[in-house]
């Protein structure tokens, strides 16, 4: 008899935003580790739609371990640029520590 197949299909749909893209960023680089979860199916919107393509071409690249090295490599770009913005915060975003991705004019 044939190895039972344990592994569960995900569809993921993954939703926009510069700060909601980081933290999908989060869980995507959980869910390769875990081998008893296959992704199936994956869409996305704005920054959800980023992660979708970043991932798919390292999974392509470099199967699971590719996908996750893929998804590290550009929010740590996104990160970089968004430091190295020629348009800095405001006083009025500086003043509250609003210096993420969502509060950054660039």
């Amino acid at each position: 008899m044939g190895k039972v197949n344990t592994c569960k299909n995900i569809n993921l749909a993954l939703q926009g935003g510069g700060s909601h893209g980081a933290l999908t960023w989060g869980v995507l680089d959980r869910l390769p580790k875990d081998d008893r979860l296959e992704i199936a199916e994956i869409s996305g919107a704005s920054a959800g739609a980023m992660n979708v393509v970043v991932l798919a071409d390292g999974f392509e690249r470099g199967g699971r371990e590719g996908a996750r090295a893929a998804l590290e490599g550009y929010w740590r770009m996104i990160s970089e640029v968004a430091q190295a913005s020629p348009l800095p915060h405001s006083p009025l975003d500086r003043l509250p520590g609003r210096l993420g991705l969502d509060a950054s004019p660039g």
